[in-house]
Parts: structure tokens; C-alpha cells; sequence
């Protein structure tokens, strides 16, 4: 958030500090004292005796809450609301396609295959880790006040990360008939990642194999060469 935001939304990016770091369990005490320290500050802005305490109590509460925010990424709790993400970000960077090493290699039978096991691998990997998102702590909504105050690069993480969300978010049960017509089971429409990521499983077992067989050829072809000469 930019000190040209009006001191009410910096104010209010304030409240929602004063919440996460005091009320989540399990912030240390340096998050609380900062919880607490901003309670009092925000208050003094909007409760001062007099005009100038009032003006004096903006200028220190606003200053202060910009200050914390600009290291959010280190904040107790869960006040920074990627920090949960920030390990599978990582990685999920890394791990992009594009990023294939052999794509600038025209070799042999090989390489072609070494590069279809980084494709392959590359998708499987994040798929893995995206369905963890299920399991990880996680805050069900976004306080719209701390997704505001996040810089544009943020934001649009934080976005594509919901809308990953939303894929793992149970769906209402429906009711389906069996093949004997009698009887019945209960379902979801959850997207299935497990089927997905099966599938490239079975890709790359028949690109292992594949590999296997290119090196044991070569390897065959190498010993037949060296007992010739």
C-alpha cells in the first residue's frame, strides 16, 4: 500500500493487523506487543482529546502501519495472506515447462525422451502440490482490506491461487444410479487431479521404458563395437 492511500484505508489496514496478529493462536509475543501497540495508536487517531492529538495520532498510526507492511512477508502468523504459498511457489516456478533443459539439445532418440520425462514431470509435480493445498492451512476468504493493500504482482498470485482453490472445494452430493439400477451411491463433481495426474503417470512409465530400452541399446551396441576391435 502507497503513502498516497487515504489515511481510512490505512487505518483500516491497521484493524486488520490488530486482528491476525492478536487474535491468531499461536503468534508469538512480538506479534501481540505489535497488535496491541497498533490498537493503541489507531485509537488515539480516532479518540484523541483534541483535533491536533487526533492529527498526531493519524500521522504515528498511519507511518507505523506502513512501515509493518512493507515487511509483511515476514510477519507472524497468518497476517501476510501468501505466506502459506510460498514454498509451492517456489517450486511451482521452477518447475515450468519452458524451463527444459534439453529443448536446446537436437540429439538423439535420447534427449528426445529425457525431455518428455521433464514435460511430464513438470506437470506432475505442481499437480501434486496443488492438491496439498487442501491440506494446508489456509483461510477460507481473503480480507479484502489485506488483498487491497497487496502490490499488483501479489495480487495477481494471490487471485490464480483462489482459483486454483476452487477446484479442490467439495461440491454438493448427488445421488447416482448403478449399473444393477437398485441401488445407489453418493459422489461429488470434484475436478479429479488424481485421474490427471495417474495418466501422466502412466506416461512416464512408458517413457521410462522407452529410455530404458534407447540406453540398453546402446549400451549393447557400444560392447558388440569394443569386442570387434
Amino acid at each position: 500500500m502507497e503513502q498516497s492511500k487515504p489515511p481510512k484505508e490505512v487505518l483500516e489496514l491497521g484493524r486488520y493487523l490488530v486482528r491476525e496478529l492478536g487474535f491468531e493462536d499461536g503468534v508469538d509475543t512480538l506479534g501481540r506487543w505489535m497488535s496491541h501497540h497498533l490498537a493503541e495508536l489507531i485509537d488515539k487517531a480516532e479518540h484523541g482529546k483534541t483535533e491536533d492529538e487526533r492529527n498526531q495520532g493519524q500521522k504515528e498510526a498511519t507511518e507505523t502501519i506502513l512501515r509493518i507492511w512493507e515487511h509483511r512477508a515476514s510477519l507472524p502468523g497468518k497476517a501476510y495472506p501468501l505466506k502459506s504459498y510460498e514454498n509451492i511457489l517456489l517450486v511451482l516456478d521452477r518447475l515450468r515447462p519452458d524451463n527444459d533443459p534439453f529443448a536446446y539439445y537436437h540429439g538423439d532418440e535420447k534427449d528426445r525422451l529425457a525431455s518428455n520425462l521433464f514435460i511430464d514431470m513438470s506437470r506432475l509435480i505442481p499437480i501434486l502440490l496443488l492438491m496439498k493445498i487442501s491440506q494446508i492451512d489456509k483461510p477460507i476468504q481473503i480480507d479484502p482490506v489485506a488483498l487491497d493493500a497487496l502490490d499488483e504482482t501479489e495480487q495477481n498470485i494471490m487471485m490464480t491461487i483462489l482459483k486454483w482453490m476452487e477446484l479442490f472445494e467439495p461440491t454438493s452430493e448427488r445421488t447416482k444410479i448403478t449399473k444393477k439400477g437398485n441401488e445407489k451411491e453418493t459422489g461429488n463433481d470434484n475436478y479429479k487431479f488424481d485421474r490427471l495426474a495417474l495418466k501422466i503417470i502412466n506416461d512416464l512409465n512408458i517413457t521410462l521404458e522407452k529410455l530404458r530400452k534407447e540406453l540398453g541399446e546402446k549400451r549393447q551396441a557400444n560392447h558388440k563395437s569394443q569386442a570387434q576391435e
